[in-house]
């Protein structure tokens, strides 16, 4: 009968560890993009290495207005797209749809609480052409947690369809109640 209640346990035991590892990967960021860049094939999950810092800043050098700034690295398919966005984060906190490409004047004339994106930098693939426009969907799901998609063209035609849902930290006074002081 020992050895009974000794299996039992060690099934039990092998039980919860399965089900604490499915939880944790639960956790890590969510997503999938496809299309091209270039002529780089771009199809894959989203990589666990992918991050969000939301943090204090201003929108615009010629605007004091302080908001949200999110910085989201996006990696895709083992590291064959990696995206560092910097967006202004929109007052409204829910899906709220953004331009990836904007003049100089409509950058000057747009509120601070319409957001905005405020750098792109395709780090891989390399020798990607110019991105041409396009929009990004942001919500802010909870304060620390971003989710949203991404429609990407570039100059030579490629296209890109991308969906994000990455936790990270948050740096904004009173956004998150784990908040320790800044960084």
């Amino acid at each position: 009968m020992a050895s009974f209640f000794v299996s039992a346990g060690v099934h039990r035991g092998a039980l919860c560890l399965l089900l604490g590892a499915g939880l944790l990967t639960g956790c890590g960021p969510s997503g999938r993009c496809d299309g091209t860049v270039g002529g780089t094939l771009i199809q894959g999950d989203i990589d666990g290495d992918s991050s969000l810092t939301i943090q204090p800043t201003t929108f615009s050098v010629n605007q004091s207005a302080h908001v949200r700034g999110a910085w989201l690295q996006l990696s895709y398919g083992e590291g064959a797209l990696r995206l560092l966005m910097e967006i202004k984060l929109p007052a409204e906190q829910d899906t709220t749809e953004l331009p990836l490409v904007m003049t100089e004047e409509e950058w000057r004339q747009r509120p601070p609480q319409n957001g905005a994106v405020s750098i792109w930098k395709l780090e891989s693939p390399a020798n990607a052409p110019a991105l041409s426009g396009g929009t990004i969907t942001v919500k802010l799901a909870d304060a620390n947690n971003l989710e949203g998609k991404l429609n990407a063209q570039f100059e030579d035609g490629s296209r890109l369809e991308c969906t994000y849902d990455v936790r990270g930290k948050n740096f904004v006074p009173g956004d998150d109640p784990t908040y320790n002081g800044p960084p």
